[in-house]
Protein backbone atom coordinates (compact mmCIF):
# COMPACT_ATOMS: atom_id res chain seq x y z
CA UNK A 1 0.00 0.00 0.00
CA UNK A 2 1.44 3.26 -1.19
CA UNK A 3 0.83 6.52 1.36
CA UNK A 4 -0.38 9.57 -0.23
CA UNK A 5 1.54 12.56 0.73
CA UNK A 6 -0.37 16.10 0.95
CA UNK A 7 -3.56 14.51 0.40
CA UNK A 8 -4.95 16.22 3.14
CA UNK A 9 -3.49 19.64 2.56
CA UNK A 10 -4.85 18.92 -1.11
CA UNK A 11 -8.51 18.28 0.02
CA UNK A 12 -8.93 21.11 3.10
CA UNK A 13 -7.16 23.30 0.21
CA UNK A 14 -10.25 22.81 -2.37
CA UNK A 15 -12.68 23.02 0.80
CA UNK A 16 -11.56 25.96 2.46
CA UNK A 17 -12.76 28.70 0.37
CA UNK A 18 -16.30 26.91 1.10
CA UNK A 19 -16.40 26.73 4.77
CA UNK A 20 -15.02 30.00 5.12
CA UNK A 21 -17.73 31.71 2.58
CA UNK A 22 -20.29 29.41 4.53
CA UNK A 23 -18.87 30.86 8.28
CA UNK A 24 -18.28 34.26 7.62
CA UNK A 25 -21.00 34.94 5.16
CA UNK A 26 -23.55 33.60 7.72
CA UNK A 27 -22.35 36.02 10.09
CA UNK A 28 -22.36 38.92 8.07
CA UNK A 29 -25.67 38.36 6.70
CA UNK A 30 -26.98 37.59 10.15
CA UNK A 31 -25.33 39.69 11.91
CA UNK A 32 -27.20 42.42 9.35
CA UNK A 33 -30.32 40.67 9.77
CA UNK A 34 -30.15 41.03 13.80
CA UNK A 35 -29.14 44.50 13.68
CA UNK A 36 -32.01 45.40 11.36
CA UNK A 37 -34.47 43.32 13.72
CA UNK A 38 -33.51 45.24 16.91
CA UNK A 39 -33.86 48.53 15.07
CA UNK A 40 -37.17 47.61 13.76
CA UNK A 41 -38.45 46.68 16.95
CA UNK A 42 -37.04 49.80 18.04
CA UNK A 43 -38.85 52.09 15.78
CA UNK A 44 -42.38 49.77 16.03
CA UNK A 45 -41.69 50.88 19.81
CA UNK A 46 -41.04 54.47 19.37
CA UNK A 47 -43.73 55.19 16.65
CA UNK A 48 -46.20 53.56 19.59
CA UNK A 49 -45.16 55.92 22.34
CA UNK A 50 -45.28 59.06 19.96
CA UNK A 51 -48.52 58.13 18.49
CA UNK A 52 -50.28 57.06 22.04
CA UNK A 53 -48.42 59.67 23.77
CA UNK A 54 -49.68 62.37 21.15
CA UNK A 55 -53.28 60.92 20.22
CA UNK A 56 -52.84 60.13 17.15
CA UNK A 57 -54.83 58.01 15.27
CA UNK A 58 -54.35 58.83 11.35
CA UNK A 59 -52.78 56.21 9.68
CA UNK A 60 -51.04 58.37 7.27
CA UNK A 61 -49.58 60.38 9.58
CA UNK A 62 -48.16 57.12 11.42
CA UNK A 63 -46.58 55.88 8.43
CA UNK A 64 -44.90 59.40 7.49
CA UNK A 65 -43.20 59.63 11.56
CA UNK A 66 -42.20 55.93 10.56
CA UNK A 67 -40.60 56.43 7.31
CA UNK A 68 -38.41 59.50 8.48
CA UNK A 69 -37.02 57.45 11.06
CA UNK A 70 -36.32 54.00 8.82
CA UNK A 71 -32.82 53.72 8.26
CA UNK A 72 -31.95 55.29 5.00
CA UNK A 73 -30.72 52.24 3.13
CA UNK A 74 -33.77 50.02 4.20
CA UNK A 75 -34.95 49.70 0.75
CA UNK A 76 -38.31 50.97 0.09
CA UNK A 77 -40.29 48.18 -1.53
CA UNK A 78 -39.17 46.04 1.48
CA UNK A 79 -40.50 47.81 4.26
CA UNK A 80 -44.06 47.95 5.48
CA UNK A 81 -46.24 49.23 7.69
CA UNK A 82 -49.48 47.63 8.84
CA UNK A 83 -52.36 50.03 9.95
CA UNK A 84 -52.30 51.07 13.41
CA UNK A 85 -55.67 49.64 15.49
CA UNK A 86 -56.83 50.80 17.99
CA UNK A 87 -57.83 47.87 20.90
CA UNK A 88 -59.68 48.44 23.93
CA UNK A 89 -58.51 46.27 26.54
CA UNK A 90 -61.33 44.51 29.14
CA UNK A 91 -59.90 46.29 32.42
CA UNK A 92 -60.35 49.92 30.67
CA UNK A 93 -58.63 52.04 28.28
CA UNK A 94 -57.36 51.44 24.83
CA UNK A 95 -53.94 50.15 23.27
CA UNK A 96 -52.38 51.61 20.01
CA UNK A 97 -50.85 48.57 18.33
CA UNK A 98 -48.28 49.14 15.22
CA UNK A 99 -47.01 46.47 13.63
CA UNK A 100 -43.79 46.95 11.14
CA UNK A 101 -42.41 44.28 8.34
CA UNK A 102 -38.91 44.52 6.72
CA UNK A 103 -36.89 41.88 4.17
CA UNK A 104 -33.93 42.00 5.75
CA UNK A 105 -31.23 41.51 2.45
CA UNK A 106 -28.81 39.07 2.50
CA UNK A 107 -25.17 39.69 0.82
CA UNK A 108 -23.51 35.98 0.23
CA UNK A 109 -25.08 34.08 -2.64
CA UNK A 110 -24.70 30.99 -0.56
CA UNK A 111 -27.42 32.33 1.43
CA UNK A 112 -29.18 33.80 -0.56
CA UNK A 113 -29.33 30.90 -3.11
CA UNK A 114 -30.64 29.12 -0.20
CA UNK A 115 -33.02 31.21 1.07
CA UNK A 116 -34.31 31.41 -2.16
CA UNK A 117 -34.82 27.24 -2.15
CA UNK A 118 -36.26 27.91 0.86
CA UNK A 119 -38.65 30.89 1.54
CA UNK A 120 -38.66 32.07 -1.89
CA UNK A 121 -37.09 35.01 -1.45
CA UNK A 122 -33.03 35.91 -1.11
CA UNK A 123 -33.88 37.85 2.36
CA UNK A 124 -34.82 37.35 5.76
CA UNK A 125 -38.44 38.26 6.81
CA UNK A 126 -38.83 40.23 9.77
CA UNK A 127 -41.59 41.69 12.08
CA UNK A 128 -41.86 43.61 14.77
CA UNK A 129 -45.34 44.41 17.00
CA UNK A 130 -45.41 47.54 19.31
CA UNK A 131 -48.68 48.09 21.62
CA UNK A 132 -48.60 51.10 23.98
CA UNK A 133 -51.41 51.97 26.08
CA UNK A 134 -53.10 55.47 25.43
CA UNK A 135 -52.83 57.54 28.84
CA UNK A 136 -56.75 58.44 29.83
CA UNK A 137 -55.31 61.43 31.96
CA UNK A 138 -52.32 63.31 31.66
CA UNK A 139 -51.12 65.67 34.29
CA UNK A 140 -48.37 68.53 33.86
CA UNK A 141 -46.53 70.59 36.72
CA UNK A 142 -47.17 73.97 37.01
Amino acid sequence: MKRKKGQAIVEMALLFPFFLLVIVGGIVDFGFAFYNSITLQQLANDSAQWAADNSITSNQIINNFIAERKPAWWRQDSFTVDNAEQVALPSGGTVLRIRIKYDSPTYTPFYQTMLSGITGAPSIKLAALASYKIPEHVYTKK
